[in-house]
């Protein structure tokens, strides 16, 4: 079966214009507790990210994303920002986020931030002010005096229940004598954002970080922005007897209202504002975790522009039970339903979700780091993707229980344990006796030192990939998708009569990397660029992709990938030069890619 998905090839001689950086970045996400610990605390800090920012570099990446590192209690890890004009001590200082991100530019690089704007730390003024009822504080969050039963006593106004605690949403607030919303813990009551004071709060906060630098945001939980303030009880659905609350309910009055996508409009017109001034555009990613029919509509259209994407969760939800076809059906599922002129974003492992490692085998991690840096569009990699990170080993006695331990299908912290720098004590990432959360066991064996040492390692077939991503048949390339076998996947990028293919093998047993009955256009031979460390093939090796009378085409190992080249690598540096040229990139930029 072959597809063929998008056509955004840009021909030589064309006047189409160069896509904005942002169309084809290289997210790289930091959790900052796990980076890299500068001061012997145990916890990671921004001046650990500013000592890494050359292996960031390094690595070929183009955007640092930095998790919050606002003041908080931690409640939610950060996610219950008592202020965002502020950086909490635990992380540095404001000076040392001003030097980071200046840092982040010296090397050509981006910062987002992470944008918290559903929620407050109930420990935060504006809480406090609320509460005392003082203007213009009064209705910054979601009060009400809740429902009287036999005259003297009062209930929660309705049903709606909290993401985290699995109980009412609705929470006493005995100064106040009313009740406030909170979607997620009791300690992160939600903002009113239908009140114009909040939204132009946000606003402020947005101008306050853009002035310091930051080239955009990831706004957090954008489903939850708003309730319908009609207060109805959501409607009951079925469940099994033991599922959490939360799940026994249909959110239809407090996710994903109406307004949630006009808020979204205006913010990204007040980004759009900045650009208007400089030419440089400012990217508001959002999150949203549903269906990709319910994520499309963040785009918003051509005359009221959205997000410039909303993160596309759909490489995370696999796992190795699933077949190739759920995975091009997953990878059809988003692009064929894209806005116009709209390019994808992909992400295989992220902060809240199992990583590869945990769903499809360690063996796995350079096919998945293929799909996720060779497919067309932006690519997000969290942090120790690039080493094939597996996740820690958390206790119950190590946890840091925070806000979502008990109603989350899954213990967060075993997916943020820190970075193996190395294989001393603690792998490098601290000299405290102990980090805030345990490491990978293998760290001693799977680190950064040791990988950049060996030619054959994640890391280096990552770089390789990132340096490939950079050409101009990775940036504009067409891409066709090609379900092999049950278990065999390639896809095609090509242009200007050249092509790159990519084929993995998410099967229990080696695989043909070509249909019996079909070469899907390629050439009978191709040579190999990289290949994953299980793949037994080598860098420049030429294999066979269609099977003659003579020669069965080749096989790839189980949980193997291999990215092929119709030219030789380092043929394909002049080959393309001159396109690069042509399209204004220049030499540098190809010979600093890597590619050779």
């Amino acid at each position: 079966m072959l597809k063929i998905l998008c056509s955004w090839l840009i021909l030589v001689g064309t006047n189409s214009a160069e896509l904005d950086w942002w169309e084809t970045s290289v997210i790289y996400q930091i959790y900052p507790w796990s980076f890299k610990d500068s001061n012997g605390d145990g916890i990671g800090d921004l001046n650990g990210i500013y000592e890494k920012l050359d292996y960031i570099k390094d690595l070929g990446v183009d955007v640092v994303w930095i998790q919050p590192v606002y003041r908080s209690p931690m409640i939610d890890m950060g996610y219950d920002p008592i202020s965002m004009r502020e950086i909490d001590p635990i992380f540095g200082t404001m000076d040392e986020m001003k030097r980071l991100i200046q840092g982040v530019h010296e090397r050509d690089l981006k910062v987002l931030m992470d944008f918290v704007p559903n929620h407050r730390s109930i420990e935060s003024e504006w809480f406090r002010r609320s509460v005392e009822r003082e203007d213009p504080y009064t209705d910054y969050f979601i009060w009400h005096d809740g429902r009287p039963v036999n005259g003297t006593h009062r209930v929660e106004p309705n049903n709606w229940i909290s993401r985290f605690t699995d109980r009412s949403a609705w929470a006493w607030n005995e100064k106040r004598q009313q009740y406030y919303f909170h979607h997620f813990s009791e300690e992160q009551p939600d903002l009113n954002l239908r009140n114009p004071k909040v939204q132009e709060e946000m606003e402020s906060l947005f101008r306050f970080w853009l002035d310091l630098g930051a080239d955009g945001f990831r706004v957090d939980a954008i489903p939850y922005l708003f309730e319908a303030d009609h207060l109805r009880d959501e409607p009951e659905i079925n469940a099994t007897n033991n599922s959490p609350n939360w799940y026994k309910k249909s959110h239809i009055y407090t996710m994903r209202q109406p307004e949630s996508l006009q808020i979204v409009q205006a913010w990204r017109q007040f980004l759009d504002s900045y650009k208007k001034r400089d030419g440089k555009t400012r990217l508001l990613a959002v999150e949203d975790t549903g269906s990709i029919e319910g994520i499309i509509p963040l785009f918003g259209n051509e005359s009221h522009p959205g997000a410039h994407y909303p993160f596309n969760f759909g490489l995370l939800r696999l796992d190795y039970t699933m077949n190739v076809t759920t995975l091009d059906k997953t990878i059809h599922d988003f692009v064929d339903q894209l806005p116009i002129n709209r390019l994808p974003n992909w992400m295989t492992e992220s902060h809240d979700l199992w990583r590869v490692s945990s769903r499809f085998g360690t063996d796995a991690v350079d096919a998945f780091n293929m799909l996720n840096l060779l497919l067309p569009g932006s690519a997000c990699v969290y942090y120790g993707s690039e080493i094939g990170l597996e996740e820690s080993m958390v206790r119950r006695d190590q946890s840091t229980k925070n806000a979502a331990f008990s109603v989350l299908p899954l213990n967060r912290d075993i997916l943020r344990g820190p970075m193996p720098w190395d294989d001393t004590k603690n792998g490098g990432f601290t000299t405290a006796k102990k980090p805030w959360l345990p490491l990978s066991s293998k760290y001693w064996l799977e680190n950064v030192k040791k990988q950049k040492q060996e030619p054959k390692s994640h890391l280096n077939v990552f770089k390789r990939l990132a340096a490939l991503r950079k050409t101009p048949i990775a940036k504009y390339g067409d891409l066709k998708t090609h379900v092999v076998n049950t278990w065999t996947y390639l896809f095609t990028r090509s242009a200007n009569n050249h092509t790159i293919a990519v084929v993995i093998n998410l099967g229990s047993e080696s695989e043909k990397i070509c249909s019996e009955d079909s070469n899907f256009g390629l050439p009978e031979m191709m040579f190999v660029h990289t290949g994953s460390l299980n793949s037994g093939f080598e860098a420049g090796e030429k294999i066979r992709v269609v099977s003659s009378t003579m020669q069965s085409c080749a096989e790839l190992r189980p949980k193997a990938g291999l990215v092929m080249t119709t030219y030789r690598s380092n043929g394909m540096v002049w080959s393309l030069a001159l396109w690069h040229l042509l399209l204004g990139i220049g030499l540098s930029t190809l010979w600093q890619s890597g590619i050779y």
